[in-house]
């Protein structure tokens, strides 16, 4: 027999404006030492430790251990469409500095979330997929296998797009939190951070979870959006 999921377990570890900042800070997909979460949250080591014993115990996050070092990182990407879900649904903030607006600008332009793209370049790549086929539909928290066959063509070849394996879906709907729509997710969206990365098309900014679209990166979309029209008309 099943029930309903209590929901609010990882609403009273989220509950708390240190704890969200701290998560917000770990949507980037990269392990942050406790005394970076610290800053991050606006809280001493000491608080910052007790916040991440909140957050380990719901299962919302998780710790590597590297000697005496530890670092922390999302549990899933499920938690981490689970938070840009939310993101969707908060209050904003109040922009106090010219740096915020930046930083804003640059996160509502591409980001990363948790493993994949998020912000207009992750809904200009999904809509891409869309387009050419490879995705019949994204939707927020539908999951999907890959297609099969296996496509081949240009989008699959520059984006380095491959079957996948393990229990991950392959494709999965993130509700982007900018954009108010869902973005791909899953094995799929991993696959085209890390494609993207190795290839040069984006860049990772340094004081934030946001990623710049280079020019190569830029002529390579527009180059795949181009076929994709040519291919339709």
């Amino acid at each position: 027999m099943t029930v309903d999921a209590d929901i609010s377990v990882p609403a009273r570890a989220l509950g708390d404006p240190a704890r969200g900042r701290i998560v917000t800070a770990l949507l980037g997909g990269r392990a942050i030492p406790a005394g970076e979460l610290a800053r991050a949250a606006g809280v001493s080591a000491s608080t910052a430790s007790e916040h991440l014993r909140v957050l380990l115990d719901a299962g919302i996050v998780t710790v590597d251990r590297v000697g005496r070092n530890r670092f922390f990182r999302l549990t899933n990407d499920e938690v981490a469409g689970a938070v840009e879900a939310l993101q969707a649904i908060a209050p904003r903030t109040v922009v106090q500095s010219f740096r915020q607006h930046r930083v804003s600008a640059d996160l509502r332009e591409a980001r990363t979330c948790y493993d994949h793209l998020a912000g207009d370049l992750g809904l200009r790549v999904t809509d891409l997929l869309v387009q050419s086929g490879i995705l019949s539909s994204i939707r927020t928290a539908a999951t999907g296998n890959a297609p099969s066959p296996f496509p081949a063509g240009p989008v699959v070849e520059s984006l380095r797009l491959h079957p996948g394996s393990g229990p991950r879906p392959w494709s999965r709907g993130c509700l982007d939190w900018t954009g108010r729509r869902a973005h791909v997710a899953g094995q799929v969206g991993a696959q085209i951070l890390e494609a993207m990365e190795t290839q040069q098309w984006i860049t990772r900014r340094p004081d934030s979870r946001a990623v710049r679209l280079t020019e190569r990166g830029a002529l390579g979309l527009s180059t795949l959006e181009a076929t994709i029209s040519a291919c339709e008309a």
